[in-house]
């Protein structure tokens, strides 16, 4: 891999920080299957969207497609920023800034939005 330019290897960072989130986000909706402790989700690879999309199917009728859809998308855009960080190690892969950013900023805003679902559903379960 080829030396990357400090405002790349920083637009890195918060793609990782957003995507960590995003799991750690996940593994609180997944959460029930490990008694409803997220630690033990979050601490295994890949686990949390695993066990997110266990649990999503469980959720009341009324925002259950919704969940589905996004915790889908989360698998999506996760697989599309682990996907972006292998490409470095690639001949003529794209090193700049901006995709970087970009996905980062997917992953924020998918997170935010499932958050809020999530919050959604515990407010209609009280």
């Amino acid at each position: 891999m080829e030396t990357l330019a400090e405002e790349t290897l920083a637009a890195i960072g918060r793609m990782t920080v957003a995507a960590t989130d995003l799991e750690h986000l996940l593994a609180w909706v997944g959460a029930d299957r490990s008694g409803g402790n997220p630690d033990p989700v979050f601490a295994v690879p890949g686990e949390p969207l695993r066990a997110a999309r266990g649990a999503v199917e469980f959720a009341a009728p009324a925002h259950r497609e919704e969940l589905i859809r996004y915790v889908e998308a989360a698998g999506t855009q996760l697989a599309l920023s682990q996907a972006a960080l292998r490409s470095l190690w690639k001949a003529n892969a794209r090193r700049d800034r901006a995709t970087f950013d970009e996905l980062a900023a997917r992953l924020v805003r998918l997170r935010g939005m499932l958050g809020e679902l999530v919050e959604s559903h515990l407010q209609a379960q009280r």
